[in-house]
């Protein structure tokens, strides 16, 4: 796959901000078939874009060139190391380090650390987000 996931990616992720803005508030009312499929290709969910693009018409801390290049590390790692496989199951909530764990004086690097992963690997529970 060459650079133009970027230009579908950003034409799906605005695309989904008018259709929340629209009501149409949800993975499965926001995205059409094949636009889940592409999102797939390319080792994101219809959930994930959901959240980006909820948090971005929500609360408008989500800048789109931050997700664009999450996206980005996602695939090189979905295409080069995962073989394009999904994950088959996705970690529990109870997997992960409390917020209040912390690594030499660093309050949440242990979870954050543990979420970044998990995101790479595809197996983020879906009640979490990464980015």
């Amino acid at each position: 796959m060459n650079e133009n996931w970027r230009q579908q990616f950003h034409k799906l992720f605005f695309t989904g901000v008018k259709r929340y803005e629209a009501g149409q508030q949800s993975p499965e009312t926001m995205f059409e078939k094949d636009e889940v499929t592409f999102l797939e290709s390319i080792g994101c969910s219809a959930l994930e874009m959901f959240d980006f693009c909820d948090d971005y018409v929500r609360w408008g801390d989500v800048v789109y060139e931050h997700v664009e290049e999450l996206q980005s590390v996602r695939l090189d790692h979905f295409k080069n190391t995962l073989n394009r496989k999904p994950a088959e199951h996705r970690m529990g909530l109870d997997e992960f380090p409390t917020k209040s764990a912390e690594v030499e004086g660093i309050a949440w690097l242990p979870r954050l650390i543990t979420k970044a992963r998990a995101k790479l690997a595809g197996n983020l529970p879906a009640d979490l987000m990464y980015g």
